[in-house]
């Protein structure tokens, strides 16, 4: 066990401070999204109202109408009517949306060569948006009511017109964390962030020792000496291993320790798993960045690999907010399969089969990234074994 015994001098003396230092900043890090992260998503909604000015040239009682609707549902801005005045407060976001009502417009309303009522509003307002869809519904509903009830007035028409789109519904908000009660949303923090924490550590600590045992004049003697390579690979996977194992391990008890009250729960052995399985592809891609990459180098790496593959994969950001291109690039991310795996345990009320489908496909799909990785990693070491 020569090379066991090496690589656990090594360790304590060039990397234990690492192995420190990133674990206080996760743990700080990890306590506060855990704790504040799910805060972020609003469990309320308030309707907020449209500045809208409205220019009723018409003045006829289906435009006083519509003019009342708006008035009513809108925050009614009043303006003076001449051009420069209308262009300033569009500019300077006085008002965001301004309907004029041309004269004359009752009396074509119904006809084929109707008057259309003209309106201005701030570019890419999506307020704005949401009154012109209130003009057209209104509009709309009383042609139907006029077309119907020629005979009926048009004032009539306008009550009937106002009750019947100021139609409201109750909105009601899901709280998973409440309705499946197993507190499983701190959890799911946590477990999402450490995939951050666990590429940029074990590229910085596996690919630095394995640099040094990757040195050329190291392996020569190493050669020479009376240890099989098979049995020299062997050590030296089982180390590796080994130290990912307990890296992996004292942040599992750090998941429990930080969410009290988790351990008991349904899921969380799942999210052990699926750390586990995501150890794995980390150790995996540090075995192949040790393979190109120099001993200044592996840092920079490191921060770009970890980060990159972060944010691309939902640790940082919810995957329901990724754009669709980025969802379809995250296929080919071992660690967005690894964040959906813990949505969905996140997500789990029960253990069924139906269930527990997507997160054995996801954690298989993490495992083939793991073994492929690996497997290029061993092609390069022993091609350049082979080439010394």
């Amino acid at each position: 066990m020569q090379v066991f015994k090496v690589f656990y001098k090594i360790v304590p003396r060039k990397f234990l401070g690492v192995f420190l230092i990133y674990t206080i900043i996760f743990v700080g890090l990890a306590t506060f999204f855990s704790r504040s992260g799910l805060n972020q998503t609003e469990n309320a909604f308030e309707l907020s109202k449209v500045r809208v000015s409205v220019i009723n040239d018409d003045h006829s009682p289906l435009a006083n109408g519509l003019e009342n609707y708006m008035n009513s549902i809108a925050r009614p801005i009043e303006i003076n009517r001449d051009e420069e005045s209308i262009k300033d407060a569009l500019f300077f976001r006085q008002t965001e949306f301004i309907v004029i009502i041309p004269e004359g417009f009752q009396d074509k309303f119904t006809s084929s060569d109707h008057i259309k009522i003209n309106t201005m509003s701030v570019p890419d307002s999506i307020s704005s948006a949401y009154a012109q869809t209130i003009i057209d519904s209104y509009l709309n509903t009383a042609r139907l009511y006029i077309s119907a009830y020629p005979e009926m007035p048009v004032e009539e028409i306008n009550t009937r017109v106002a009750a019947d789109i100021s139609t409201e519904v109750n909105v009601s908000f899901l709280n998973i964390e409440n309705n499946n009660g197993n507190g499983l949303s701190h959890l799911n923090a946590y477990f999402n962030f450490l995939s951050y924490i666990l590429i940029a550590m074990l590229i910085s600590m596996v690919g630095r020792i394995m640099l040094i045992f990757n040195n050329k004049e190291l392996k020569m003697r190493n050669y020479c000496a009376p240890l099989s390579s098979k049995n020299y690979n062997f050590q030296l996977i089982f180390s590796n291993l080994l130290i990912a194992f307990i890296v992996w391990f004292v942040f599992a008890v750090l998941a429990f320790v930080i969410n009290k009250g988790t351990l008991n729960q349904t899921g969380s052995f799942l999210f052990l798993i699926n750390s586990f399985v995501l150890t794995v592809i980390c150790l995996s891609i540090s075995f192949l960045v040790s393979t190109f990459a120099t001993k200044n180098s592996i840092d920079p790496i490191g921060n770009c690999l970890s980060l990159g593959l972060s944010f691309l994969g939902g640790s940082f950001v919810p995957q329901a907010l990724l754009s669709d291109q980025l969802k379809i690039i995250g296929v080919f991310n071992p660690i967005f399969w690894y964040i959906r795996v813990n949505d969905a345990i996140g997500e789990l009320t029960s253990m069924t089969q139906s269930s527990l489908q997507p997160i054995v496909y996801g954690i298989l799909v993490q495992l083939a990234f793991a073994i492929a990785l690996l497997a290029i990693a061993l092609v390069i070491i022993k091609q350049r074994r082979q080439t010394h």
